[in-house]
């Protein structure tokens, strides 16, 4: 693979899939939950105690708050990966609906090495794509109807198997986990889930895109139908629904504000 001109870098590369440094991100936003949640939990169950005159069980406070919110922790992160297309009105697409779509798809599947994944159509006319998980080893692949009708089979190829590549990195198993702590943080604080595209989202966009190129060796198809995208009149921004907003920065285009391919595009311009 060509070597970039930036360093784009999602937890390892798509050779390399860096699970330790996966692990250790997901940790830590985990016990930061913990360690911040549980301080509240333990002070406010303090002074219940204290309102009550209860001195002699003060220490179980801490033990009682942090021990609730580790529970939590440990419920959240292992349902993250279920919950990955909830939120979505999906419909399955299968091999007589949509045979070119399939067969593509089963044919990056075994050239990438992954179990084949369901895929879904999200009936809206947007132009996007993304995969997610819904389970700790499964995912779906979901299609937009614009995107149905908008790309070439070329275009289709590119998209798919960015996605795939994700897929089998084991990106979007992490991102479930990271995804739902800001589901289950989202109500009480809405700057966790992130409303522009950052630096960090636009360097995890570009490594997927380099990521499909490796295997489809065509980056004129992706620049293709990253232009596509970026032309759609019909892109979406984040919605008021929680689950829709949570899932905004993990599709090919992200429902965000500011959501540019310029980066993206210039990326692979040099591959």
């Amino acid at each position: 693979m060509p070597r970039s001109s930036i360093h784009y870098q999602i937890w390892g590369d798509v050779g390399q899939f860096d699970n330790r440094k996966a692990v250790v991100e997901t940790v830590f936003y985990y016990l930061a939950f913990v360690l911040v949640t549980g301080a509240i939990f333990a002070t406010l169950i303090s002074r219940l105690l204290i309102l009550f005159h209860v001195f002699d069980y003060l220490g179980w406070a801490a033990i009682a708050g942090f021990g609730f919110s580790a529970l939590v922790a440990a419920f959240v992160g292992f349902r993250a990966a279920s919950n990955g297309t909830k939120g979505l009105e999906l419909q399955r697409v299968d091999i007589e609906k949509a045979p070119s779509l399939m067969n593509l798809t089963e044919g990056l599947c075994l050239t990438i090495g992954i179990e084949m994944p369901r895929v879904f159509e999200l009936n809206e006319q947007q132009i996007n794509i993304g995969a997610f998980s819904v389970g700790n080893t499964r995912s779906v692949l979901v299609v937009t109807t614009g995107a149905i009708n908008a790309f070439s089979r070329l275009e289709f190829e590119a998209m798919i198997a960015r996605e795939l590549v994700r897929t089998r990195s084991g990106q979007i198993f992490f991102e479930a986990r990271v995804r739902a702590l800001q589901r289950l943080l989202a109500p009480l604080a809405a700057f966790i889930v992130p409303r522009r595209q950052s630096a960090l989202i636009t360097s995890r966009l570009v490594a997927g895109d380099l990521g499909g190129v490796f295997f489809t060796r065509y980056p004129i198809a992706m620049i293709s139908a990253l232009e596509k995208m970026e032309q759609d009149a019909k892109s979406r921004s984040y919605g008021a629904n929680l689950r829709r907003r949570v899932l905004a920065p993990y599709w090919a285009h992200p429902e965000l504000e500011d959501a540019g391919m310029g980066a993206r595009l210039s990326e692979l311009r040099t591959f």
